[in-house]
């Protein structure tokens, strides 16, 4: 199967509005975005390092760079936005990552501390969902911390299967078949149904 070379330049930018208000763009990350990655990244408190990273570690510049100058025949990546003090500041990021076979693809979701329970990384994550099927992805997998209620509670809302993994309990997998949806052409829109 032929996957498109650049799925990010087929999704556009849209705006979300949350519960209390606020808009947040969702739109794909690009190069230009390392300084707000940056930020981002440094303004996770150590929780919410660990629980994405799965060690308390602060990524370093060149890895951060790498999350936003990315291979866009292998990935995606859609970053949220709030304009705060006059300026754009990044709140979430969701990202999948095909592997060997182009109809799998790895995913990761984090969000700022303070955009955690309000509904953004259901939003983000059903996003990406969207766009990986209209790219061709069958499957989606991801692991998270066992501990990471937050995760697995989004997961288990929106259909991904849930299993401790056999190396260690302290992980579990999570993974969401995608063969059965049809490609719909464009992102949800408000009220978006799986």
């Amino acid at each position: 199967m032929k996957m498109p070379k650049n799925v990010a330049a087929s999704v556009p930018a849209e705006t979300w509005v949350a519960a209390d208000g606020t808009a947040v763009t969702i739109r794909p990350i690009r190069a230009a975005d390392l300084v707000l990655e940056l930020e981002f990244a440094s303004g996770l408190s150590f929780r919410s390092r660990y629980q994405r990273l799965m060690s308390a570690r602060t990524p370093p510049l060149e890895e951060l760079r790498r999350f936003t100058d990315i291979d866009l025949e292998r990935e995606l990546a859609l970053i949220a936005t709030v304009r705060a003090g006059g300026r754009e500041r990044q709140v979430g990021v969701v990202r999948y990552v095909r592997e060997a076979s182009p109809e799998r693809a790895e995913i990761a979701i984090v969000l700022a501390d303070d955009w955690q329970g309000r509904g953004l990384g259901t939003r983000l994550l059903l996003d990406l969902i969207a766009v990986a099927t209209d790219a061709g992805v069958r499957c989606l997998t991801g692991t998270a911390l066992s501990t990471n209620d937050a995760v697995l509670a989004l997961g288990r809302k929106l259909g991904f299967r849930l299993a401790v993994d056999a190396r260690s309990a302290t992980v579990t997998n999570l993974t969401l078949d995608l063969g059965e949806r049809r490609p719909r052409g464009g992102r949800p829109r408000n009220g978006f149904q799986l």
